[in-house]
């Protein structure tokens, strides 16, 4: 007992020297974001990223899907003061004992030290550091900030990032108009993307989803009405069709436009939003008759070979 409260002193001392400043998180926070070319009548032609995120504030987010988050990540939120100290302090002296990082118990405060600040890596040292960041989130920023940052920030497959844009491709929609079914089946797959993703185990999400839809009623988040109506709700993912090749002429015109009205550095930041001239329809109806033309030209005069 007292060797191991010695060790993990000595454990803390070590590893807490020299720790990044998270006093401004929140306001310096600027990360990558998606900036969408859109035709003439606000339908989308292509996205310019190098990450896919769009940052929305908390004020547009239903409050079930909130509800949805915390109950599968982190109910306690709210409450606690960063770190779950009994489940950490466990989990620490059986890393210790085994050397490795074994065991873990993150809250929402955690995983934004882990995935904003340090990065992934899965040390026992980036564990400890975790534990004395979250100590210093929790007292420089409000708790509603903390909570800005995982929405927007947390991984929800196949390369989106954030609730609105985890809206956007397994809905089709912004993530204001959400229903509780469709809140608790995003809410469920932060924590294994690729397993619980409705895109690649939909068995799998929904059962995650009537979990997570009883945790809500259990925390008295839903009534058990609400829940069983969720649970009901059918999933209608929207049809992801490519249109990444509709204009790629006017796409590029769009990019280098972007670049020169707003630096270099605008598409890596993105979260612009390029409208054109275009009309979504007719170039693709416009394409789709050059296509059938070349084909028919083709078929007339027959295959000649590629040209040498």
């Amino acid at each position: 007992g007292l060797t191991a409260a010695l060790v993990l002193v000595g454990l803390f001392a070590y590893y807490g020297r020299d720790l990044p400043d998270v006093h401004g998180l929140r306001a310096s926070w600027r990360p990558p974001q998606t900036t969408r070319v859109l035709d003439r009548r606000g339908e989308l032609l292509a996205e310019l990223f190098t990450e896919r995120r769009t940052v929305v504030p908390l004020e547009r987010l239903p409050e079930h899907l909130v509800k949805a988050l915390l109950s599968a990540e982190d109910a306690d939120f709210y409450r606690h003061r960063g770190l779950d100290w009994p489940g950490m302090v466990r989990a620490l002296w059986i890393n210790l004992r085994r050397g490795t990082v074994a065991q873990g118990a993150s809250t929402i405060t955690q995983q934004v030290v882990k995935n904003v600040v340090l990065g992934g890596e899965r040390t026992l040292a980036r564990k400890v550091r975790e534990v004395l960041l979250a100590r210093r989130i929790e007292r420089d920023l409000q708790k509603n900030e903390i909570l800005f940052l995982y929405v927007n920030h947390i991984a929800f497959g196949h390369g989106r990032n954030g609730v609105e844009e985890a809206a956007r491709f397994y809905f089709g929609r912004s993530v204001s108009t959400l229903t509780l079914g469709e809140s608790a089946l995003l809410a469920g797959i932060p924590k294994s993307p690729v397993r619980y993703s409705p895109r690649n185990n939909l068995d799998l999400a929904l059962r995650r989803r009537r979990w997570i839809l009883a945790q809500m009623v259990e925390k008295g988040f839903v009534t058990q009405q609400q829940a069983d109506q969720a649970a009901e709700e059918p999933v209608r993912l929207v049809d992801r069709a490519d249109d990444e090749g509709l204009a790629p002429e006017a796409v590029e015109v769009a990019r280098r436009m972007l670049v020169q009205l707003a630096g270099p550095e605008a598409l890596e930041r993105g979260g612009y939003t390029v409208r054109t001239t275009l009309d979504r329809g007719l170039q693709r109806l416009a394409r789709q008759a050059v296509v059938q033309g070349l084909t028919s030209l083709d078929t007339r005069q027959g295959f000649r070979g590629p040209l040498s």
